[in-house]
């Protein structure tokens, strides 16, 4: 009798270290799974390919838009790359993070570490210490009343986008109300500024006329992977040294 509840205590002392087990593996698969999710900044088309011409569409906006991140940051591109994709950040809460830096003088990544913690934007910003500066930034001032993270985050993409390009506000909002994104400004805008077409003829190419972004871009004679080095060069042209 003693045997058999020693075996029995045997038996379910196994079983308890073979479950234990394998929630561990189960758990680090998944962990390197989303590790790997989260750090992949993978875009299999990076060249125009005139077979599939919006197969390169995604990575032209993408680091057309990361390079105008980067430099109204004052960091690298891969900089801006690692704090969306391995934080996590999302794009609005960057944009929010990015004005509130750019207005107070405080760095990125500490304004950033603010999100954190539990508090929304407007929390963060009443909290800041330059509340003087703040009140007078129109827009800062209207998401520490509340104004809602998306609304926000389209209305400092604009404000940046106009004062990066020298361009009047109702230029960007006139995109806007076109149907464009904040990516597809950008990339139309450094088009612009390459070839000197005017904005209204590359939306009626990309709406109108069928052709994919990184179409009308190869057409200019700027590849996709090229795009972004337009920007961190702007406003020179000349983009020898800019990747």
């Amino acid at each position: 009798m003693t045997d058999f509840f020693n075996m029995r205590r045997y038996l379910l002392h196994a079983t308890l270290f073979l479950l234990v087990l394998l929630t561990f593996c189960m758990g680090q698969v998944y962990h390197a799974t989303a590790a790997g999710a989260i750090q992949c900044h993978c875009f299999n088309n990076r060249d125009y390919n005139p077979t599939e011409k919006f197969a390169a569409d995604a990575y032209i906006l993408a680091t057309s838009f990361n390079s105008l991140l980067a430099r109204l940051a004052g960091l690298p591109k891969k900089q801006i790359i690692m704090i969306r994709m391995n934080q996590g950040v999302a794009q609005d809460d960057l944009l929010i993070g990015l004005k509130i830096s750019r207005t107070t003088g405080q760095e990125l990544q500490q304004v950033l570490d603010l999100s954190r913690n539990d508090k929304n934007w407007a929390e963060i910003i009443a909290g800041l210490s330059l509340q003087e500066v703040v009140n007078e930034d129109k827009t800062l001032a209207e998401i520490k009343a509340g104004l809602p993270v998306r609304l926000a985050g389209t209305r400092v993409a604009d404000e940046m986008i106009a004062d990066f390009f020298r361009v009047p506000s109702g230029e960007i909002n006139k995109l806007r109300i076109s149907g464009l994104n904040e990516k597809e400004i950008t990339l139309i805008l450094i088009l612009k500024h390459v070839s000197e077409i005017q904005p209204e003829a590359l939306v009626d190419q990309y709406k109108n006329q069928g052709r994919s972004w990184s179409e009308i871009a190869y057409n200019l004679g700027v590849q996709p992977k090229t795009a972004g080095r337009y920007i961190l060069a702007y406003p020179s042209k000349n983009i020898a040294g800019n990747g």
